[in-house]
């Protein structure tokens, strides 16, 4: 039977997480590790990819787009199959898609299967964010959510630190087909780990309990009504123009940028990238505990997105004279793109209980969407500017054409600040 609204307000603040909580939502979570852990992997093997396969930039930049296109294209029905049928069975199908996702890959002889390969860890990502999501608003109080999903955040990009540096290292050891096969069989084990541990409803006091009766005509009500307010646009605009700037450095072009502008090798610019990621660990908590702190959404927000554009204006267009600059400026830009994830809060604290999932899917989808459109954009200009130079079979392309092709990047976070004016302050509570 489902609780009343009234009823559900009580339920949201008596209840008490307790230790199994912790256990389900951490065991969540560890999908979004092991997915970033793959969505990052191809920045490392660009060289290898793209002498193996005798492939451009931009055909590069659309392994990205088939990435992205299959997690944009989950993501509203992953978030109303998770408001019907619960985190469980759907992290682990998603789980072993991403695993024969990574095996294909490996096992590719055409780039056309290595893009199909990708689009289907695509559709199975499209899972991890928004089921750890989903078990935070369920198993925890409303006023733990914001840092939840910050905390969420920070595994991922432990996950996303694991695939560059101690990536790269594996794949120069190892070879880069034997590292995927590693991959795939890790995959395998989380499954199996997760179908044992995660319960949906274990938790009486749960804001949002598995609800299997709720028709699919209403969850596409809910959907519709989203899609059309106007403040759920407006929050995936401010997420997706704070967010595909980091993925864009940190998943596809950073390393190349490093490599050619600073002349480090692949394990050094691999390291150095990884930064990024750790900023992105602390910034999403951070901006997440700061705002449940002081009651205010928005005020934080528009310090990131002035911090993060002015830091990667500096380092694009500015040779900074020592390494530890180079490292803390990174490190600072991954924190203030952190700040995104605040508009995750907003989007749950501007719908209803029972549209959660189909909200934060909504808000995944754009941003995913700049994920897939952005990466073959950068490699589309750095192929029209390349002057025809080749070594070892890679394209080689200059530090100038680098940095026009990534004009766009802080010009996003810039205009990120503009679409905040116009966002609503939830003042973090539901206003539904």
């Amino acid at each position: 039977m489902q609780m009343s609204q009234n009823a559900m307000a009580v339920s949201d603040a008596v209840a008490k997480p307790n230790l199994y909580s912790l256990v389900v939502w951490l065991t969540g979570t560890l999908f979004y590790f092991y997915e970033f852990f793959i969505q990052v992997a191809p920045n490392v093997m660009m060289p290898d990819l793209t002498r193996h396969f005798g492939i451009t930039a931009v055909q590069f930049g659309f392994l990205a787009t088939a990435y992205y296109v299959g997690y944009a294209m989950m993501q509203i029905p992953a978030g109303t199959l998770l408001d019907r049928f619960g985190a469980r069975k759907l992290i682990v199908v998603a789980t072993l898609i991403c695993a024969l996702g990574s095996f294909l890959t490996a096992h590719a002889h055409t780039w056309a299967l290595v893009e199909c390969a990708r689009f289907a860890t695509g559709i199975g990502s499209a899972f991890a964010a928004l089921g750890s999501l989903v078990l935070a608003a369920n198993w925890f109080p409303s006023n733990r959510f914001g840092v939840l999903s910050g905390f969420v955040l920070t595994i991922g990009m432990l996950g996303a630190v694991s695939g560059q540096h101690p990536l790269a290292v594996m794949v120069e050891n190892i070879g880069w087909r034997e590292s995927l096969d590693v991959l795939t069989v890790v995959g395998l084990v989380y499954a199996v780990l997760t179908w044992f541990v995660i319960q949906d409803d274990k938790n009486p006091m749960s804001r949002n309990r598995v609800n299997s009766s709720q028709s699919f005509k209403e969850l596409l009500r809910n959907v519709v009504k989203i899609i059309c307010q106007p403040q759920p646009w407006l929050l995936a605009a401010y997420g997706l123009l704070m967010f595909t700037p980091t993925l864009t450095l940190g998943a596809s072009w950073g390393v190349g940028f490093l490599m050619t502008a600073y002349h480090m090798s692949l394990t050094k610019a691999g390291s150095m990238i990884s930064l990024i990621f750790i900023g992105w660990a602390i910034g999403c908590p951070l901006f997440g505990f700061i705002s449940d702190r002081i009651g205010l959404r928005k005020p934080p927000l528009y310090i990131a997105s002035v911090g993060g554009t002015i830091s990667l204006f500096i380092m694009i267009y500015v040779h900074l004279p020592s390494a530890f600059m180079l490292e803390t400026l990174m490190l600072f830009f991954g924190i203030f793109s952190g700040a995104f994830l605040s508009s995750f809060s907003i989007a749950r604290e501007l719908q209803p209980a029972k549209a959660t999932g189909a909200a934060l899917g909504f808000m995944n989808m754009a941003q995913s969407l700049g994920g897939a459109m952005l990466p073959p954009i950068v490699g589309f200009i750095l192929d029209l500017l390349w002057n025809g130079a080749m070594q070892d079979g890679d394209r080689v392309y200059l530090l100038g054409n680098y940095q026009y092709a990534l004009l766009i990047l802080p010009l996003e976070m810039l205009a990120a600040g503009v679409f905040l004016y116009f966002i609503k302050e939830t003042h973090c509570k539901e206003v539904v």
